[in-house]
């Protein structure tokens, strides 16, 4: 019993600061892509994801409400991960800056649920969406795994706002 103690209610830490903090951890570099309503090639660079499930085989990406590429997948269903390798530093460039035409410096191919595919990535995960959380400013989706590929190679790491590479110990 710790009676005695106060409790203060929390509050939340300043964004900044939690920017910086989330910045601490290193993750690896994706590009999301999928369809719009046109049947347009939609993405945008990111490092919120994460495995959820090995059966069935689930992966979750967190992207901000107001971001294009989420109503995209709302509206489609399904989205790919494209896992960057270590020398695709100018793919995640392209696909984090606000231009129009995307898709049109990088070479991609059509994957298995008609989704664009960035070519040379290091691994690929085409899913079909399975549920969307709304949390904060964010949508998590949950996506099955429903085609995937990987390959050998090192991939892109992304840490305090800053690219570079992993190289194994």
């Amino acid at each position: 019993m710790h009676d005695h103690i106060a409790t203060l209610a929390p509050r939340p830490v300043p964004p900044q600061l939690f920017r910086s903090v989330m910045g601490s951890f290193p993750t690896g570099v994706t590009v999301i892509t999928t369809l719009s309503e046109t049947g347009t090639p939609v993405g945008m660079t990111v490092n919120a994801i994460t495995s959820v499930s090995l059966e069935p085989p689930q992966l979750l990406i967190c992207l901000a409400r107001s971001r294009y590429t989420a109503s995209a997948i709302r509206f489609s269903g399904k989205f790919a991960v494209n896992f960057l390798s270590d020398d695709q530093k100018d793919v995640a460039s392209i696909f984090a800056s606000n231009a129009d035409e995307k898709f049109s410096t990088v070479r991609t191919h059509c994957g298995a649920l008609g989704l664009p595919l960035i070519a040379d990535s290091l691994a690929l995960a085409e899913c079909e969406v399975c549920k969307v959380v709304d949390s904060g400013d964010h949508l998590i989706f949950i996506g099955e795994v429903v085609s995937a590929t990987s390959k050998d190679g090192m991939p892109l790491v992304f840490f305090r706002r800053n690219y570079g590479a992993w190289t194994a110990a």
